[in-house]
């Protein structure tokens, strides 16, 4: 499993997929689409081209987090909703912890998930052998991940690069999407997004100091004790932050 930052549209893919026509089809009407159309129907669009252009991916979602309120805004294929589904009914799972936190998790299903047991298990019987999910930015008071599934072999490195991008033209949408409330509403709900996001960096500097990893295994650690503990992603960041201030994690 993995966690990095998200670029933004401007940043392109990755420079070996630039030449290929697929790639540069699916850039030219992300950059074509009109942004002031239903944000559903953008989403669905974004999620189509992605399924389309990204290899080795069979299903692909879009998932929004509102309020504290997970749900899939768009999806290519009945295993993604189901995985996703899951993942909302639980209250954990690698694309609410990518939503979270902005970065992009990678969970490999060829051998056994300490950080997601329960989902491995049942991505694994769902014929799924590897799942990312890549961290939208927090333009609005939606915060959300492009989800990625396959059936066939592992994501690589180039597929997730492409997907960053794909996940910046979907925030991007969501930036000019016109039905999220007013301007203080907006600025409240950034602040508390962009809020979660400093606190789980935070915790994750006190467990790669504390610990000795290196910053996979401080948000696999994060995330676990999360799940294990029935406890949000940020409020556990949180109070790892807090006791470390207060010297109790010495």
């Amino acid at each position: 499993m993995t966690t990095d930052p998200t670029p933004t549209p401007d940043e392109g893919p990755a420079p070996s997929a630039q030449g290929h026509p697929d790639v540069q089809r699916a850039f030219v009407e992300l950059g074509r689409l009109m942004l002031d159309q239903p944000v559903g129907q953008y989403l669905q669009r974004v999620a189509d081209l992605a399924s389309e252009t990204l290899p080795g991916v069979d299903g692909l979602s879009v998932t929004l987090v509102e309020d504290g309120k997970a749900r899939s805004a768009a999806f290519t294929s009945s295993i993604a909703a189901v995985l996703d589904e899951r993942q909302y009914e639980a209250g954990f799972g690698p694309c609410l912890d990518a939503a979270v936190s902005g970065g992009t998790v990678r969970v490999d299903l060829s051998g056994e998930d300490g950080v997601y047991p329960a989902f491995a298990a049942l991505a694994r019987r769902q014929g799924v052998r590897a799942v990312a999910s890549v961290g939208m930015p927090a333009p609005q008071r939606v915060v959300g991940a492009l989800n990625l599934y396959s059936t066939s072999q592992d994501i690589d490195e180039e597929t997730l690069d492409l997907a960053k991008t794909f996940s910046a033209y979907a925030a991007v949408g969501l930036a000019n999407a016109s039905l999220y409330g007013s301007t203080a509403r907006l600025a409240e709900q950034l602040q508390q997004a962009m809020s979660s996001r400093a606190v789980i960096e935070q915790a994750k500097g006190v467990l790669i100091a504390r610990l000795a990893v290196d910053d996979e295994a401080a948000f696999a650690h994060l995330a676990k004790t999360s799940q294990r503990t029935n406890t949000k992603l940020r409020d556990m960041a949180a109070d790892i932050v807090a006791r470390a201030q207060r010297g109790e994690l010495d």
